[in-house]
């Protein structure tokens, strides 16, 4: 049995090959002109699939048929990670493994979610991606501390500069509903803690449950 998978697995992949081989030769048959060397794929390769020579094969192409940005040897494309869908027998090119620094990356276990927020109540607006802050909720006679979270995006970043307005933050799943409470009942305050600016909004959050408290 094991024999028989390993033949399969390999006629599977000569085929592939083979394929490959014939779309190059109909490609030059029908459209001619000068030819280039392409990393074209051997099947259907999905977003996160990882390139190897397992599913590209260097191969003969018409120069007039590769795309902006192709890619024309293993060197290049060996162990990169295709970020888009790229057809069987189709040349890679560069588009098919942009990175979108926009995209934010949920860590497991959270859930994003975006509060509203300016530059007095977020450490002067100088949050960045990474950062670990304190979650405080305000009103007029006290602060509570609701979470910790770590910052996933600001308005700053999105927007390439200009006045913070809003924060995204990745929350505990279960602090999810006290936080999105939050926001409607008081204002919300993120603290760096770590810093003279954190120890300051602590000292003046406990500063205010005193006195709502008296």
């Amino acid at each position: 049995m094991g024999l028989s998978a390993a033949l399969l697995a390999w006629s599977a992949v000569a085929g592939a090959h083979a394929e490959a081989e014939q779309a190059s030769r109909q490609a030059l048959e029908r459209y001619g002109g000068e030819v280039t060397r392409a990393c074209v794929a051997l099947r259907e390769i999905e977003p996160g699939d990882e390139i190897s020579e397992g599913n590209v094969k260097v191969v003969e192409w018409a120069s007039s048929l590769m795309p902006e940005g192709a890619l024309t040897s293993m060197g290049d494309v060996s162990g990169l990670v295709a970020t888009a869908r790229i057809p069987a027998h189709a040349p890679l090119a560069e588009a098919h493994f942009l990175q979108d620094d926009r995209s934010v990356q949920v860590p497991r276990d959270t859930v994003a979610i975006s509060v509203a927020c300016d530059a007095q109540h977020a450490v002067g607006g100088s949050l960045t991606r990474g950062d670990e802050v304190d979650v405080y909720v305000s009103d007029a006679s006290r602060a509570d501390r609701l979470t910790r979270a770590e910052v996933l995006d600001t308005s700053v970043s999105a927007n390439g500069g200009g006045d913070l307005s809003w924060v995204t933050l990745a929350v505990d799943a279960s602090a999810v509903g006290e936080v999105l409470a939050a926001t409607t009942r008081g204002e919300v305050t993120l603290v760096l803690p770590g810093t003279v600016a954190s120890r300051e909004a602590v000292g003046s959050a406990e500063a205010d449950n005193k006195g709502g408290e008296g």
